[in-house]
């Protein structure tokens, strides 16, 4: 079988060969330089495969087809639409080009960054590590949060760079450990997307939203070899911010019917720690608050609000408001510390009236 692929891809064995079943392409490295078999196509999974190939090939590399002692040609964009009922296929690709290589959107970025945590590039950033990094992180994607608030395409566009030079730095700094790179990134994430979405490339069927989550949930547990998870709270991440973190769990306590039928449950929870954190002990207070903010998310779970957006907006209006008493007091040639609270709150108030009036204005 091996010499009829060789013959009929006209395969010179002198570049090497690397051969891989299709079912685990996705288990193995990126491909390397040399051309590349992929036996065992099954048929219907034409569109998957084009879908793993296209994180280590551009759209219009040349595919070979192999079925029946029959070769064809077609670009790697059209493979999925290549799907022959009851027939197995052989895939054959030949290395990518170097000048083919620098039309893929990352390179350039994955370089830079190869480049600076070289020997001779930036003291900074050799200096980095995963663990240093994590801030900037999590800054970078709450700046993304902010320019998706303000409606603003271009700013949107530049801090989803910021977030992404994040992804290529410690995929960089991995890449020196000889853990993973930046291909492996892609084509794990590639390979998720596929494997979870069924309904997309395979058979399966996911008419509503609730459908597909319930397929994903099912596909997590087949990864975890259908072990069941120790509580129905386990894959919550501790590092997500405390309200969104107590908005996971209690969405997750919620799907096995932990919670209130309605936003009246919720209400009357916040009232009544309200008057525990007011006649709590000193010592006692933290853990009032802790209760109150808990109870606060659950209340705005059932209103489908998100208490992080929430507040995160909240912040945004205060800051506003507050700059505004400040530029105000600065037009008479006074601070802040100038004044007492009285004229700071009337100043406050015409903040929040000329918001309304912006807000409703020609409506």
């Amino acid at each position: 079988m091996i010499d009829d692929l060789l013959r009929a891809f006209q395969i010179d064995l002198s570049e090497g060969l690397e051969v891989r079943p299709a079912a685990r392409l996705a288990e193995a490295p990126p491909p390397g330089g040399a051309p590349l078999l992929v036996c065992g196509v099954a048929p219907g999974t034409a569109a998957r495969l084009q879908a793993l190939l296209l994180a280590h090939y551009p759209p219009a590399h040349p595919v070979g087809l192999y079925r029946d002692g029959a070769v064809a040609e077609v670009r790697l964009d059209g493979l999925a639409a290549h799907e022959w009922a009851n027939y197995a296929l052989t895939l054959y690709l030949r290395p990518v080009e170097r000048s083919e290589r620098k039309r893929w959107p990352l390179d350039p970025l994955v370089e830079v960054m190869a480049r600076l945590r070289s020997a001779d590039g930036c003291p900074w950033d050799r200096e980095q590590t995963h663990e240093s990094l994590r801030r900037y992180m999590l800054e970078e994607a709450y700046e993304v949060v902010e320019a998706i608030d303000q409606g603003d395409p271009r700013h949107l566009c530049e801090e989803l760079g910021d977030v992404l030079l994040q992804v290529v730095f410690h995929a960089q700094i991995a890449r020196e450990a000889g853990r993973f790179d930046m291909s492996d990134v892609v084509s794990g994430i590639t390979e998720k997307l596929i494997r979870r979405h069924p309904h997309v490339f395979g058979e399966a069927v996911a008419e509503t939203a609730a459908d597909v989550t319930r397929t994903w949930e099912a596909i997590k547990r087949s990864e975890r070899g259908d072990q069941a998870p120790p509580s129905v709270l386990s894959g919550v991440s501790g590092g997500l911010p405390a309200l969104s973190r107590a908005l996971e769990l209690q969405k997750r306590a919620a799907r096995v019917g932990f919670d209130w039928p309605d936003a009246a449950g919720p209400a009357d929870k916040v009232r009544e720690e309200l008057d525990e954190v007011l006649s709590a002990e000193p010592a006692d207070q933290e853990g009032e608050v802790g209760d109150l903010l808990f109870a606060v998310v659950n209340l705005a779970r059932k209103l489908k609000v998100d208490p992080e957006i929430a507040l995160t907006r909240t912040n945004a209006r205060f800051i506003r408001r507050f700059r505004y008493v400040e530029e105000k007091l600065a037009e008479r040639g006074l601070r802040v510390t100038d004044v007492g609270l009285s004229e700071m709150d009337l100043l406050w108030d015409e903040a929040k009236r000329a918001e309304f009036g912006e807000k409703y204005r020609g409506k």
